[in-house]
C-alpha cells in the first residue's frame, strides 16, 4: 500500500467546515471547540468527515475519519488505493 504524500499528512491536521455558507480550513483543536457542530469534510477528498478523539481534550489525538470510506483518500492509509480522487459523496 502506497503512503500518504506530505501535503496529505499535513492536511490530516485540519478539516474544511462549513461556516456561515462558506468553506474554511480550521485545526481539528478549532473544530472540536468551536464548531462541534457544524459541518466537517475532509480536505483531501471532500467527503463528509467526522473528527476522533474529541472527548480526550484539544491535542491529543484528534483525527478525522470519513463518513463512508473510499479507496482515493490519502490520509486513510486503512482504505486508500494508492490514487487520489474524489469522494463520490462529495461535499464541495
Amino acid at each position: 500500500m502506497t503512503s500518504p504524500s506530505p501535503t496529505y499528512e499535513s492536511s490530516s491536521q485540519i478539516c474544511d467546515v462549513k461556516i456561515e455558507g462558506d468553506w474554511r480550513p480550521v485545526s481539528l483543536d478549532e473544530a472540536v471547540s468551536r464548531y462541534a457542530l457544524a459541518v466537517q469534510c475532509c480536505p483531501a477528498c471532500n467527503g463528509r468527515a467526522s473528527i476522533n478523539g474529541s472527548y480526550s481534550g484539544l491535542g491529543f489525538g484528534q483525527t478525522t475519519t470519513r463518513r463512508r470510506a473510499h479507496g482515493g483518500c490519502p490520509p486513510q492509509p486503512e482504505t486508500f488505493s494508492g490514487a487520489p480522487f474524489s469522494h463520490p459523496q462529495a461535499l464541495t
